[in-house]
């Protein structure tokens, strides 16, 4: 007999090295059998938060693969949060990835398995930010040095999934350069937005104005592989947006139709809403070392229907120096 719903959700508790119980759920599909599971991925909650934080992400994406699919969804509390066991001040939370590990890797086998994001950040500061009913943000922040006054907010938004050290180190560089950073993990954000209904551009928008009342000042945004592309559409449509950075492919991560209500192709389609950014100062940069780096016919289709000032650039790597080097084009415009 099979379950019409999409998911079903199992409670339990996995016991780490040092004798600590972590609260798990598993979202799973509902007609699915351990031997049919192909892929596991692991919500890391950011510390102090708990499972609370990534639970309706792991729905979401479960539910839009359907009962009979073979990909799964783990969250959990991290060790003295929540529901798991442990004192506070007890941070050893690379045990407890050891632990839901060893014991995916018991229950499953030989599955893809991943983490989704890492339990700590060393130097920015973890928040949860209400947009509106139903969609909440996780953001990073990351205080501004040098004791400039009134320094200039950046969005930064991290690749789908994954805000993790070299996201936090990037971060911290452009704060001790004097910026006030926001990090953002786009899924987390989008997965809850899109909990009620699929997104549309306004909807978009209209998140993005709540987001700006919120911060200092309004900010550039600097948007990584995937999340480039909402980074441009947030700069399109918003004309606060001082300037935006984007690197990578960038229309695939407007693409998920679980998320996005993207039926009419043209709704999402960048290369018609570039053209909104002007006169505000746009750089595309193609990362060639990067598997979604960017691809050189969709980099200059945007540059191309986008006007100066813009750049598009081609680079081995993103370097803080390098971003740095971007920001004060993008301010001198």
């Amino acid at each position: 007999m099979t379950n019409k719903h999409p998911y079903i959700e199992e409670t339990f508790g996995i016991l780490t090295d040092d004798d600590l119980y972590l609260d798990c759920v598993l979202v799973r599909p509902a007609n699915t059998t351990d031997k049919d599971l192909r892929v596991l991925r692991v919500w890391v909650p950011k510390y102090p938060l708990t499972k609370s934080s990534v639970i309706t992400c792991a729905r979401q994406e479960v539910k839009a693969y359907g009962p009979n699919a073979h990909i799964a969804h783990l969250v959990f509390d991290l060790r003295g949060t929540g529901e798991s066991e442990g004192i506070p001040g007890d941070t050893n939370f690379d045990m407890d990835l050891h632990a839901i590990a060893a014991w995916a890797e018991e229950r499953f086998g030989k599955i893809n398995f991943g983490f989704l994001g890492t339990p700590t950040l060393e130097f920015g500061t973890v928040n949860m930010w209400p947009l509106r009913a139903g969609a909440v943000m996780e953001s990073y922040h990351y205080p501004a040095g040098g004791g400039i006054l009134n320094p200039q907010t950046l969005l930064y938004l991290s690749t789908y999934g994954n805000f993790g050290r070299t996201d936090d180190l990037i971060c911290a560089a452009l704060a001790d350069a004097g910026y006030d950073v926001y990090g953002l993990d786009p899924l987390r954000y989008l997965l809850h937005a899109s909990a009620n209904q699929r997104l549309t551009p306004d909807d978009l928008w209209r998140d993005l104005y709540t987001l700006i009342q919120m911060l200092p000042s309004p900010p550039i945004i600097i948007g990584q592989p995937l999340a480039a592309g909402l980074a441009l559409l947030w700069a399109s449509g918003v004309e606060k947006i001082p300037g935006v950075i984007a690197i990578g492919r960038s229309q695939t991560g407007l693409a998920p139709r679980h998320i996005f209500q993207n039926s009419n192709p043209y709704t999402f389609l960048l290369s018609r809403q570039v053209k909104n950014i002007f006169p505000r100062p746009l750089a595309l940069v193609i990362l060639k070392s990067h598997p979604l780096g960017g691809k050189e016919d969709e980099m200059a289709t945007l540059y191309q229907s986008s006007k100066a000032p813009h750049r598009l650039e081609r680079v081995e790597q993103i370097s803080p120096e390098y971003l740095l080097s971007l920001l004060e084009w993008v301010k001198s415009h």
